[in-house]
């Protein structure tokens, strides 16, 4: 059993709802649902009662809850305790970003973090958005740069915007369109549409047809890639096209065009999310210059 285990059973317990319990944990409710159940093999005990209407918790289940609660109140204060008190240097800063965030403001943070702390190590670690989540919860990493948060994150963590970002069109450099200094979006509703997997981008699909629904449509998404790079390699295919941030034109783009979109007006949010506990010296330094540039 790991901590992990006792945040996934105490949240489905605050919330007696699996579909909601996953979107705040940031993780698939199948796999949330396996987690417990494998919580309850572990244990042999059942946890909750699942009934039509809901979930409720067993008598053990409610005693396993309180015990829960204080295992993990206990470790989050040994921690702090430790990094508080007895960390005389600074640990390396450790850095989870999407590939997209790196060579806009990222790099630019880091060049100036490197020319003031030049002391502190940076490791960067490229991960997609679920995988950043649980890394932050494990502490793998110190501070998560990625696109657009659930809303619900903002429970667990501190997330600040850093910079909005313009949405654009990506299509096939031979699509009809494609010599166009912009266009209005709703010219490709009665194209293929590719989003991106639900597991480790939860929520983006969302925000595309958020995007395409402010042009008067719904898209059909048909495909889902697991990162830009594979987004935009569909598109090049002929696959399909994409809406999604411009500051991804930075990536390796052949064969497919960014295209600028003059209707709708519709902005991306590259968030910075790091836990809510104070930060520890090389985390909190970060800070400084992030919170300068993000004033700029």
């Amino acid at each position: 059993m790991e901590l992990r285990h006792l945040r996934y059973f105490v949240t489905v317990a605050e919330e007696l709802n699996f579909s909601r319990a996953a979107v705040r944990l940031y993780i698939s409710q199948p796999a949330l649902s396996r987690q417990i159940k494998n919580l309850e093999d572990e244990l042999g005990v059942v946890l909750f009662l699942r009934q039509s209407d809901g979930l409720t918790l067993t008598e053990g289940g409610k005693f396993f809850l309180e015990q829960a609660k204080d295992i993990l109140n206990r470790s989050h204060v040994a921690v702090q305790t430790l990094k508080t008190h007895y960390t005389n240097t600074d640990k390396p800063l450790v850095i989870g970003y999407i590939p997209t965030i790196l060579q806009t403001f990222l790099g630019q943070t880091l060049h100036s973090f490197g020319r003031s702390y030049p002391e502190v190590a940076v490791r960067l670690q490229e991960m997609p958005p679920s995988e950043q989540v649980r890394a932050l919860r494990d502490g793998a990493i110190d501070i998560a740069f990625m696109g657009n948060p659930p809303d619900e994150l903002d429970e667990e963590f501190t997330v600040k915007c850093v910079k909005k970002v313009l949405i654009a069109a990506v299509i096939p450099d031979t699509h009809p369109l494609a010599n166009e200094s912009s266009i209005n979006l709703a010219s490709l509703a009665s194209e293929k549409f590719i989003g991106m997997s639900e597991e480790k981008f939860p929520g983006r699909n969302d925000r595309i047809r958020d995007t395409c629904r402010c042009a008067g449509f719904m898209p059909n998404l048909h495909l889902f890639a697991d990162s830009h790079a594979s987004m935009i390699a569909l598109v090049a295919a002929g696959q399909g096209i994409a809406v999604m941030p411009n500051e991804a034109e930075a990536l390796p783009h052949p064969q497919v065009v960014f295209m600028r979109l003059h209707h709708p007006i519709y902005y991306a949010r590259s968030t910075a999310v790091w836990r809510k506990e104070t930060p520890y010296k090389s985390l909190d330094k970060y800070l400084k210059i992030l919170f300068e540039y993000v004033q700029d």
